[in-house]
């Protein structure tokens, strides 16, 4: 089948059977409301998307759909049916034949994958007993379908990221017999080939299966624009168009999804740049693979330069790179004017480099350890005497305040941050960084995880602070965090830099870098 074309026998508007529907659906959150009066209806047999910026409330919504989160007010409907959403839970919903894959699957990581697959779902016989032979003939028929490189033996924890998404894909279809499958941005993780093949997929059992309907939430505007039949535009927590998508264009999408934010730019953007005459680090060329390909880039100290771009652009393999944790393939990097190679993470710490990664959970928090001792990690050379011996009450001190400065919610600075919260263990991080003074700080989504009231002290913290004497190169999802954090940005987008956008010039806007980022030209 040919994706791009829309041979697809389509049910009109009044025909078509709805597989489920939102009246009003709001939830708020303490000093937050994350979606507002939303309205939504999905077809059978339809193919429906759910785009919008970061933060627009789409994870929101579907998780609502799925029961995972209740509604605070509003309607759910699901074959014409209202359910009782006071109740409402994910058995409820499974129940119903509604199924949510998100973006990081839930799985028992330590059983196999037959387990996963029919957990909650076993195979008996007439006399009640489980059939383990028909359970894993069942699973590689699943496995083949989906064309995933595993055996149903194999452990979940043993499977790429890619491969128990598919699997949750897989469990959802063919084991639950879901009839309206809410897909929380899947193809983000999934390589080109594989979201193809998986698209295709989702064609071929919407032909084969009519009371069936698929909801794609999805960053890419190209994505929507060849997959889907309607999306529906999410925008600050509400639904703000539902349009077919044979009657738009992706500029037109673009401009429903980026709305007045032009209008509402911060008079912060309008200043120059700031940067000092000689640079921290040139790049020349700087390649790796396929991942990008020609960087040249010079950061300066007191400069906050911002990586741009949708997942899998080259941008996080670019900031890895100066990291040592990607070794370019081509081109020269210079630090202070000096040549140098990074083989690891050692070199860079070495020569002054910091970095908070992506997963703070894998690479960042010292688990077990107290919130004193994680603030303070990076610093404890700072904190001794002459003798080696630590100067605790200055560090306590310090950590104290640094918890104060950016609302650390934590019984004290000697809990154990496991306890903390995702948001919070993110604080704990950039005070880390706060604490040290390098040639250059690299941030990987520094806001990541942060409740949006708390959002604006830790930007500053990396414009004010980190950025006093330092350069900074800053990675985010949200186009309203780099606009106001950064000096320039560079807009990666097929592994190349397609345009630098500088503060203090006219293209330096939300929409502007929004439609970069999607690789929308103006007409």
């Amino acid at each position: 089948m040919d994706l791009t074309e829309r041979d697809r026998p389509r049910p009109s508007a009044s025909e078509a059977a709805p597989s489920y529907a939102l009246e009003a659906l709001t939830r708020r959150f303490p000093g937050v409301t994350a979606v507002d009066r939303a309205k939504l209806s999905v077809r059978r047999g339809e193919l429906h998307g759910i785009i919008g910026r970061n933060g627009a409330g789409k994870s929101v919504l579907v998780s609502m759909i799925a029961g995972v989160i209740r509604p605070t007010s509003g309607r759910i409907l699901v074959g014409g049916k209202e359910i009782d959403t006071a109740r409402y839970s994910p058995g409820r919903a499974r129940d119903l034949g509604i199924a949510l894959i998100p973006q990081e699957p839930h799985f028992a990581t330590a059983l196999s994958v037959t387990d996963n697959l029919f957990m909650g779902r076993s195979v008996t016989n007439r006399l009640g007993f489980s059939q383990a032979a028909a359970m894993q003939r069942k699973a590689e028929e699943i496995i083949a379908t989906l064309g995933i490189d595993a055996r149903p033996s194999d452990r979940i924890a043993e499977l790429p990221l890619e491969s128990q998404q598919l699997l949750a894909f897989g469990r959802a279809v063919f084991v639950d017999r879901a009839r309206a499958v809410l897909l929380d941005e899947i193809t983000a993780s999934l390589s080109q080939v594989r979201k193809l093949e998986l698209l295709r997929l989702l064609h071929s059992l919407l032909a084969e299966t009519a009371d069936l309907s698929f909801t794609l939430i999805s960053h890419h505007i190209a994505e929507i624009m060849e997959f889907c039949d309607r999306v529906t535009v999410m925008r600050d927590g509400r639904s703000v168009a539902t349009i077919e998508v044979a009657e738009t264009n992706e500029q037109e999408l673009a401009g429903w999804i980026v709305g007045d934010a032009d209008q509402a730019e911060s008079k912060q953007a309008e200043t120059a740049p700031r940067r000092t005459a000689a640079p921290i680090l040139s790049l020349a060329g700087l390649s790796a693979g396929r991942s990008f390909q020609g960087l040249d880039l010079e950061i300066h100290e007191r400069e906050v330069v911002g990586f741009a771009g949708l997942e899998g652009s080259g941008q996080n393999a670019a900031v890895e790179a100066l990291f040592g944790l990607v070794t370019p393939t081509a081109g020269e990097m210079k630090l202070a004017g000096k040549p140098v190679e990074f083989r690891s993470p050692r070199d860079a710490l070495d020569a002054g480099i910091a970095y908070l990664p992506r997963h703070r959970e894998a690479h960042g928090v010292v688990q077990n350890l107290s919130v004193e001792v994680n603030t303070l990690l990076s610093a404890y050379d700072g904190y001794r005497r002459p003798l080696g011996f630590l100067k605790r009450r200055e560090g306590r001190r310090m950590a104290r305040q640094r918890s104060e400065h950016l609302a650390v919610k934590a019984p004290s600075i000697d809990a154990p941050i496991d306890n903390l919260s995702g948001g919070n263990k993110q604080k704990v991080l950039i005070n880390r960084l706060a604490l040290v003074k390098p040639r250059l700080f690299l941030l990987n989504e520094p806001t990541r995880g942060v409740d949006i009231a708390s959002k604006p002290a830790l930007l500053a913290v990396v414009r004010d602070e980190l950025a006093a004497a330092s350069g900074v190169v800053m990675l985010s999802e949200s186009e309203e965090e780099l606009i106001a954090v950064c000096d320039r940005i560079l807009v990666f987008f097929k592994g190349e830099v397609r345009e630098i956008l500088e503060r203090g010039t006219p293209g330096f806007t939300v929409g502007r870098l929004y439609e970069l980022i999607q690789g929308v030209q103006r007409s």
